[in-house]
């Protein structure tokens, strides 16, 4: 893949701390975030917000260009992982506030999320609502009804959740970046991390311009590069996957309407709205451990089956032209929020297994806080 991003650049203001050029000496910081996607942005904000002062180091010249710039960023609470509907519900939560962003404003497009199951799923859904509508959130589950938030159920079960919707990743990336900056966090794109060493006083990384000196942590928030562990470190094995991942933007007649966020986990097919008249859609393309570095053409059998699939919930798919199809990638696996590899004080966060920016809010918080040893009511703080 090039540097260039899939969709627009992450629109970092220019700022002392922020350089696209490497100074021309060693630095050193306590804490060191390998990533400036959303989920090294989120770390880096929360710790700097916590009064850190981290180093955040990006390969590419533009934040958000690797899997972040292209996801279609859906966000909702409900999802089968207990780990990630936590994470959810929390970063849901910071999406809607707007006091919770430098722009005063909240990011999140209300559009409404529709999660579509067989009609025998009614049941599980009922009790994830009860859940849900006890920590705050209005949700419904409905099983009679040949559409809901304009997408159709193809005759199963919907747990809607009218409050969920979806944000831009890139102008979230953004917003992180830009409070992280602002209390003192430091950003440096174009430099690739191309080696880890432990050291007796901390950790020591190689780059393609200098040595960093991290005398506290680091954190590998690289996504489906994790999978591909960098020189010098490792990972217990498979625990990190990454996967292809394929979408398309079709373009719909101006009588067709609006419809909310979905995910039917009968197909795996998706869809969100773009603009008044264009939507995106996906369906899984399950090809395993790719090569986020390297680019592939345009699986045109895939686009065609996605259409066929997701037309099952928006009928009109089939007669609108395909404006757009994007190609990326995304990583798989499990853990706590963040996992150890082989060198002391160096840790991967916990994969956003296709809903990386569902989770990015509150997972880049909890980590902060497990990299500082704060400790919550009723939580316990790293040893």
């Amino acid at each position: 893949m090039n540097d260039q991003p899939r969709h627009h650049p992450a629109r970092v203001p220019a700022s002392a701390n922020v350089s696209p050029r490497y100074p021309r000496r060693a630095l050193s910081a306590e804490y060191v975030i390998v990533g400036a996607g959303i989920t090294g942005a989120a770390v880096a904000a929360h710790l700097a917000r916590l009064g850190a002062s981290p180093l955040v180091i990006e390969a590419k010249g533009i934040p958000a260009s690797g899997a972040t710039g292209s996801s279609g960023g859906m966000v909702r609470c409900y999802d089968v992982d207990p780990v990630v509907a936590r994470l959810a519900a929390a970063s849901l939560l910071t999406y809607s506030d707007p006091t919770a962003w430098i722009s005063g404003a909240a990011p999140l497009r209300s559009v409404g999320a529709v999660t579509l199951a067989a009609r025998e799923h009614a049941e599980a859904f009922a009790l994830a609502a009860e859940r849900l509508e006890t920590a705050g959130w209005e949700c419904q589950v409905v099983s009679e009804t040949e559409e809901v938030l304009g997408v159709r159920t193809a005759g199963g079960a919907a747990l809607v959740e009218p409050a969920a919707g979806w944000v831009d990743p890139v102008l979230i990336t953004e917003l992180f970046l830009r409070q992280a900056v602002a209390d003192g966090a430091t950003v440096l794109t174009s430099t690739r991390v191309t080696r880890l060493t432990p050291t007796a006083a901390g950790v020591l990384l190689e780059t393609t311009r200098d040595t960093v000196h991290a005398t506290q942590d680091v954190v590998l928030a690289v996504g489906a590069w994790a999978a591909r562990p960098l020189l010098g470190t490792s990972a217990p094995a498979g625990q990190v996957r990454s996967r292809a991942i394929q979408t398309a933007v079709v373009e719909h007649s101006s009588g067709v309407g609006q419809h909310a966020t979905f995910i039917d986990l009968r197909t795996g097919g998706y869809g969100k709205p773009v603009s008044d008249r264009t939507s995106l859609v996906g369906y899984p393309l399950l090809a395993w451990d790719v090569d986020p570095d390297v680019a592939v053409p345009d699986d045109i059998v895939h686009q065609k089956r996605t259409i066929d699939v997701v037309a099952q919930n928006l009928p009109w798919l089939r007669d609108g032209p395909v404006l757009k199809v994007n190609r990326s990638f995304d990583a798989f696996g499990g853990g706590d929020v963040v996992n150890g590899t082989n060198i002391p004080r160096v840790s991967t966060c916990r994969p956003g297994n296709g809903g990386g920016v569902k989770v990015a809010p509150e997972l880049g918080r909890e980590i902060a806080l497990r990299l500082l040893a704060v400790k919550e009511p009723g939580t316990a703080g790293r040893d």
